[in-house]
Formats: structure tokens, sequence, C-alpha cells
């Protein structure tokens, strides 16, 4: 197959998987030049009409749909007897293969693929598709760390599903490892069969085991049905209860107790990130939950009713007070009382407008199904009755609390920081620091956290491009004329600090702390030593052998005398080879010098001085 022209037009290049009904191969697309994914049914199933249905059915289903986290279609074609699919090429590695090479997978990481691996599954559904295979060998991520899912080779149409589980030497129709309950016992699979599928995945992500496991597909398949998984704190204590709950939910054996939509579930997920202790997850109530629930409410009506006999008697007494009570206090007070309107649903601004006859206090939260600025809660609710211009409370949504950070590498910070305010996060939560970068001036080459699903709440820092600016020489300049030259550059002046120096006039330069030619950020500072103005008088004079291995090498040297004064005693770029240098010290005795070659410190040595 290597090498050969499907249609005229795709190059087989390698293969890159392999699977019981299709192979897999990356291909180069010679009318659109690019790299392409193709998966060909095997030769052995073309003449096979249940593996066909299947492949054609693969290809029905991918043309259905269009996201960015579902592999997209491209093609479909058959070259003779061969049958094709070609799909977009998604260079990286599979959810599987991830997880065998790290074990396990940071929480806020695998929360963040589950989310957008619900994303898909969401589309799908909404598209009348239910994968029924869904698992990390069918999950793809790229370099970036994008998901997409795969392969809806066994993907049907609603209400059109079934499973067949075979043993022995046969695979499974899909993975059992994933199968949901209803699909290990052969019962048609249905939305909630992909996310109890998720669920497993999710499982796998954070603990590195799958919930179930066996000899045989059957011996799964059994577990799914009748064990309950172990809780994943009990396998990594580092998982939050929060998301152990939620995930627990998603693998509930009735189908009903699971998250109904994709949307519900990723919706937790979310909610796991902020609130990790957990409380938030509730399940549908069983049908013998329900009749203890209804029991009990019998029991309570009928408590209630043989209360009520005793308190008739007495409240009949009240009755002709509470009468004339009840009267008077209409006649005083109920023609100020009106009727709460409904402003649920409405905007902020409407809902002010249609309840003008009260004091209106205003609460916001976020919400995930209302727009920002609808009115989501109304206490009292509509159509009880208030007096007029007491106080209705309304909640109002704040929209979604999630927002997707975007890459921003080469958008100017304004840019970037304008897109995000405009998704709503504060501008104090917005940092920027400026670095060297080969990306143009201006621009943002880094940002953290990357790409992703984060919250309002959370911060932002951009790495920006700084302007850079080479580093001119200032040995040798007087003080002020150094400051000039800084002030020139974009510059900005560090420590100033004084040293001996035998052939430097006092006020001058003798050594600065970034050496000339180096790049550096504009606004960064440098550090000067300008010669002592004293009188100068040695004590001595002593040699020192400075060998140099390399050429062009920075080098400095450094004196500490007796009294401990630390001085630069010389620095200059030197060629390879052994340089004899004069010292002078206006201290007598033991002083102690160490060598730097380009910053680094090489050696110290004592150098006496009589």
């Amino acid at each position: 197959m290597i090498g050969r022209v499907l249609s005229g037009r795709y190059v087989i290049q390698e293969v890159v998987g392999t699977g019981g009904m299709a192979v897999v191969y990356r291909a180069w697309d010679k009318k659109n030049n690019r790299e392409v994914a193709i998966k060909v049914l095997r030769p052995e199933y073309e003449q096979d009409q249940e593996f066909v249905r299947r492949f054609s059915r693969e290809a029905e289903a991918a043309a259905k749909m269009s996201h960015e986290n579902i592999v997209n279609l491209l093609d479909v074609g058959k070259d003779e007897n061969m049958r094709y699919i070609v799909m977009e090429f998604v260079a990286g590695v599979t959810l599987k293969e991830m997880i065998r090479r790290e074990g396990r997978i940071p929480t806020d990481t695998a929360v963040r693929m589950a989310i957008r691996i619900l994303a898909a599954v969401d589309h799908a559904h909404r598209n009348g598709i239910v994968h029924r295979d869904i698992k990390p060998q069918n999950i793809l991520v790229d370099e970036q760390g994008n998901v997409k899912v795969a392969d809806f080779g066994i993907a049907r149409l609603k209400a059109q599903q079934t499973t067949r589980i075979d043993d022995g030497q046969n695979s499974a129709l899909g993975s059992v490892h994933y199968f949901s309950p209803e699909q290990a016992s052969g019962e048609v699979a249905d939305e909630k069969s992909d996310l109890y599928s998720v669920g497993v995945v999710i499982y796998e992500m954070l603990t590195g085991e799958v919930p179930f496991d066996g000899d045989t597909a059957v011996s799964v398949a059994l577990k799914h049905v009748s064990e309950e998984p172990r809780s994943m704190r009990s396998i990594n204590p580092a998982i939050s209860r929060g998301l152990d709950e939620v995930v627990m939910r998603a693998l509930a054996k009735e189908s009903f107790r699971r998250y109904q939509t994709a949307a519900e579930m990723a919706g937790d997920l979310r909610h796991a990130l902020l609130r990790p202790r957990g409380g938030f997850v509730h399940y549908p109530l069983t049908r013998e939950e329900q009749e203890k629930v209804r029991e009990q409410q019998r029991r309570r009506a009928a408590k209630r009713k043989k209360r009520l006999r005793f308190t008739t008697r007495i409240a009949s007494a009240f009755v002709g007070l509470a009468v004339i009570g009840m009267a008077l206090w209409y006649f005083l007070a109920v023609h100020d009382m009106i009727e709460v309107p409904n402003a649920l649903g409405q905007t902020e601004q409407v809902a002010y407008e249609i309840l003008s006859d009260f004091t209106v206090e205003k609460f916001e939260e976020y919400s995930e199904d209302y727009q920002q600025g609808t009115v989501i809660g109304q206490s009292p609710e509509p159509g009880n009755s208030k007096k007029r211009g007491s106080t209705v409370t309304i909640t109002v949504s704040k929209g979604s609390q999630w927002i997707y950070l975007e890459d921003f590498t080469n958008c100017t910070l304004e840019e970037a920081a304008a897109q995000l305010v405009s998704l709503g996060m504060p501008v104090e939560n917005i940092g920027a620091r400026y670095v060297l970068s080969e990306v143009e001036a201006g621009c943002v080459c880094g940002q953290e956290p990357q790409s992703g699903w984060i919250t309002r709440e959370d911060s932002v820092t951009f790495e920006v491009s700084g302007e850079t600016v080479v580093v001119p020489t200032f040995t040798g300049l007087e003080l002020e004329g150094a400051k000039a030259l800084m002030q020139a550059e974009g510059i900005q002046l560090g420590q100033v600090t004084e040293g001996y120096s035998a052939d430097a006039a006092a006020g001058t330069v003798i050594a600065q702390s970034v050496a000339p030619g180096a790049t550096i950020m504009a606004g960064d500072s440098i550090d000067l030593t300008i010669s002592q103005s004293v009188e100068t008088t040695y004590y001595s004079v002593s040699y020192y052998t400075l060998v140099v291995p390399l050429d062009n090498l920075p080098v400095r040297l450094e004196m500490t005398t007796p009294s401990g004064q630390v001085l630069t005693v010389y620095e200059a770029v030197l060629s390879k080879g052994t340089h004899l240098l004069e010292l002078t010290s206006q201290e007598a005795g033991q002083h102690t010098v160490r060598e730097y070659l380009d910053g680094v410190l090489m050696s110290e040595n004592t150098v006496l001085f009589e």
C-alpha cells in the first residue's frame, strides 16, 4: 500500500493505526497540498455486508458533524474494490498512549480534556448520533494538547443501537472496559451510555486504572452490570471529593440516575474545580426511594388530619374575632396591596420597569443556562400580593463563569487584554511581564495559563516581547557622560560603587555589570563602578598570572583587601593564552583575588602585598 495513489489524488505514505475493521494511513492530498489520514476497509471485509454497512455508517455519521473536538471528515471514496474515508490528520497520540506514558494525568488537565470530550459528545447527540464506543483509543491528543474524538465506526442513529459481546478470540463490539451496563447486557445504547463511557475515561485519566478489569470480556461485562466501582480517592487520594462524586454519578448502574446530557455533566465538572469538597452532585430518586417518600408523606398527612380535628374546635372560638379583625384590616390595608408581576426571563432594565411599584433589590450570580443580564430568580414569586413600595428581590445572571482562553501569541498586549475584558474578566486580573523574545516588540510571546477553559475570576499573565538594547561601552566615560548615554539608549542606572584603578582618573567608569555588546531589554538597569577620588599611594606591586582558555573571553578580577574592601582591579576582554597582570594595592598583607571568566567564578587565590 505504501506509495499507492488512491483515486489519482491521495498518496499513501505510512501506517499510523490499525483496527479490527480498517487500517489508517497517513497520506498526502495532491489536490490540496496537505497531510490527511485515510481509513481503508480491510480487503477481507469488502464482501462482508455488515462491515461495509459499519464502514459506510462511520462516513455518514461524520458527515453530519462539524466540531473542533471531532475529527473532521474530508472525503469518501472507492478505488477499484478499496473503500476509504479521508479525515483530517491529527499529529499527536491517542489518549490511551498518553495515559500509558504518564500513568495519571494532572487533575486540571484531565478535567479540561474531559470537558472538551463532552463538548464533542454533546455535538454528536444534538445531531442524533450516539457514538457507542467512547474510549481513550478513540480520542486523539494533538501536540498542543487539544482533544478530538474519532472513530464513529459503530455509531448509529438513536433508537437503532444494539450491542454484541464476543469472548475468546473475538473482540467485543467496542471495548468492554468502557461499556455501560446496558451495553454489557446487550440492550439498546443511548446518550447516557456514552456518558457512562466518558466517566470510565475520566476515571482512567485520574487513577491510571479502569474501574473494572478481568480475564475475559464477559467477566468484565458482568462487573459493569453487578459491581460498584471503587472510589477514585481510594486509588489516588489527591483527587477531590467533588470530582469523585461527579464520576461516580456518571458510572451509576441505572441510566436515569446518570447525567442526562453531556452539557449537564460538563457543568458539574466545572463545579468540581470550584467546589472540590463536593456536596453539589444530586441523584434522581429510585422507584423504591420515591415510594418511601410518598409513604412518609401519607403518614405526615394522617398526623396532620388528626391534629386538625382538635385544632378546629379551638380555632372556631376565635373565628368570630378573626372575621372582625380581618374586616378591619381589609378596610385599612388591602387597598394598598397589589399583585407582584412576573419579571423572570426579562432583561434587568425591563424588570425594573415591570416592578416599578416596588423597591427592587438586585443580586447577581453566574449561570450556565441564561445570558448575562437576564432575570433568573425573583422573590416573592410572581402572582403573590405585596404592599406597594415594599421590597422585591431579583437575581440577575452574570452569564457563564467559564470563558475560553485563546492562544494570544503574536497579538498585541492591548488586543489580548481587550478581548478578555470583553468576555467579562476584570482588568485587574490581567497582568504582563516583559521578556526578551524573537517575537515583535509589544506582542505576546507567552501566557499563563495556556489556552483552555478558565473562570472569569482566574488571573492571566502575558509574557510580552520587550524592546531590546545593545549595551554600549561605559568604561572610560565620566559618570555624567555615562548617565547621558544610558538615558539616550533607554537604560536605567543601577547602583554606583567606587573602586580603585591605577590608570583611570577619579570619577571615571572603570567597570559595568553587563558587558558591552550584550542584548538587554529597554528599561533594564546596569550597575557602574567608578574610580575612587583619593590620593594614590601604593604599598606594593604584585604580578598575577592569568590563563585564558578561549579567544574574546570577558575577564574580571576582584580583590578583597585586609580591611575588607572589595575592589574590581582588572576587567577586559582577552585573547586565548597566558597573561601577566600587574596588581597594586594601598594596603599591605594578604589579599584574596577572585578570577571571573565570562561572569563565572573560576578560582580564588591569595596574593601577598608587602
